[in-house]
């Protein structure tokens, strides 16, 4: 579990007690907004509020000198060091602000791509199961009956028919590879290929889950449904509470 993965646990029993009173598509609505909400609210919470009123201000008036400026290009520079010099400052008081902001955000973006991107195949449906290198093969199979029966089965074996490899996939992701340095930051909730294994990635063909009746399929993800409800709330937000 990554970094970003921590409050995926709190999120998914969240999300199963929203079932039985909101369909798919409403709840990444819902989610969209408290993603915003929460961004917005730290941004706001952390970002120095007048100074940055105060900055833009004298922006605007460094930009107005230099418009109505008619001379020499030489005699201009100085007014466009100190606009430039407004600016940077500007960016400096708001970035370590919003990229804090950004944390809510993304630990909504890893949690969904999960929980809301893709599904298992229904039992005895075939998938395309692809290796790298491709001296290796791999199926995805029903569980046997046990414990973990609702959960398929992925087997590697090389290129002698031996299985080198099998492992229970309890979410359904499209990739499994080895750990990387990143997966501090975001893990695969499917775990990771053994270090000493031949194989460095396995690519699953899933199906891609649609919650929206109408466009090109790229569109009918979760991602277009919560980007939009994140935008629409995040700008609402900022323009209804004068956020700089």
């Amino acid at each position: 579990m990554g970094l970003f993965d921590l409050p995926a646990p709190a999120l998914t029993w969240l999300d199963i007690r929203l079932v039985a009173v909101l369909p798919a598509a409403w709840r990444l609505v819902l989610w969209s907004v408290v993603a915003a909400v929460l961004s917005m609210a730290l941004y706001w919470w952390l970002s120095p509020q007048k100074r940055i009123g105060e900055a833009k201000r004298q922006l605007a008036a460094s930009k107005g000198a230099l418009d109505r400026f008619n001379g020499e290009f030489k005699e201009a520079l100085p007014l466009m060091r100190a606009m430039l010099s407004q600016a940077l400052r500007q960016v400096g008081l708001v970035v370590g602000p919003a990229l804090v902001a950004m944390v809510p955000v993304l630990c909504l973006i890893t949690w969904l791509s999960t929980t809301y991107g893709h599904s298992f195949p229904k039992t005895g449906a075939a998938i395309r199961v692809q290796t790298f290198p491709e001296t290796f093969s791999a199926t995805l199979s029903p569980a046997p009956v046990t414990a973990e029966a609702s959960h398929p089965r992925l087997l590697l074996t090389d290129g002698a028919g031996q299985i080198v490899h099998e492992q229970v996939l309890e979410v359904p992701v499209t990739t499994l590879h080895k750990r990387q340095w990143w997966n501090v930051l975001i893990g695969n909730p499917a775990g990771y290929l053994p270090d000493a294994l031949g194989v460095e990635r396995v690519d699953i063909e899933l199906s891609r889950n649609q919650y929206l009746p109408f466009g090109p399929a790229w569109l009918r993800g979760w991602e277009a449904v919560f980007f939009v409800g994140l935008f629409i709330t995040a700008l609402a937000i900022k323009l209804g509470f004068r956020i700089h």
